[in-house]
């Protein structure tokens, strides 16, 4: 069992219901145990988008850009199904490039 911590202020802002919609997914998907529970800690910072979590860790950069990774997969699949020949070659080169300025704004 572990106390999982996270700022005291946020956690607490949280109805009860949200508060434990979270630990049971947090422990349906691995990320937390049966038994570790969320504990408010006035010693913990304030967490928001621009937080780096060790190491240097952002996960909403990262889900954004696995995101365009997999939308320029789609696209991949649909220029492999729908093109042919050059077509094929720029479709494709087009889903890359896509792909490419997506992450640039993540």
């Amino acid at each position: 069992m572990a106390d999982i911590l996270v700022n005291e202020g946020q956690w607490k802002s949280l109805s009860k219901d949200e508060q434990d919609n979270i630990t049971k997914g947090l422990r349906s998907t691995g990320a937390m145990k049966t038994g570790d529970q969320i504990v408010g800690s006035a010693a913990s910072p304030v967490f928001d988008k621009n937080t780096k979590m060790e190491p240097l860790w952002n996960p909403i950069e990262d889900l954004c850009k696995a995101a365009c990774d997999v939308a320029a997969g789609a696209g991949a699949a649909w220029c492999t199904a729908n093109t042919a020949g050059i077509a094929l070659a720029a479709c494709l080169a087009a889903s890359e490039a896509a792909r490419r300025e997506c992450r640039k704004h993540c």
